[in-house]
């Protein structure tokens, strides 16, 4: 289900798969995706390895974080104070020291 949603091809996932030492051919390994093979623990595990680096690789949106918005901001935003300036803070009395 992972490989179709990020559109992953065969070729390129058995080829990572034989680079982590997977055993399995590309037949195998698309006759097991397809549900009509069985493979042993160790090479579904490097097959499921293969999938997740893959898969990593692949840029994809996600939320930005204010430190990089701050770089897309124009110079006028960028200067701008992120809080309140000294004068519109409120003041304080020194306090009397006993």
């Amino acid at each position: 289900a992972a490989l179709k949603a990020v559109d992953l091809q065969l070729g390129d996932l058995w080829l990572k798969y034989f680079s982590l030492g997977g055993a399995a051919g590309e037949y195998e390994v698309e006759a097991y995706l397809q549900g009509l093979l069985s493979l042993p623990v160790l090479e579904r595990d490097l097959l499921a390895m293969a999938a997740n680096e893959l898969i990593d690789d692949i840029p994809r949106s996600r939320a930005p974080y204010s430190s990089e918005l701050q770089d897309e901001n124009t110079p006028e935003q960028q200067n701008a104070p992120d809080s309140a300036t000294a004068s519109e803070q409120p003041q304080t009395e020194p306090r009397d020291q006993d």
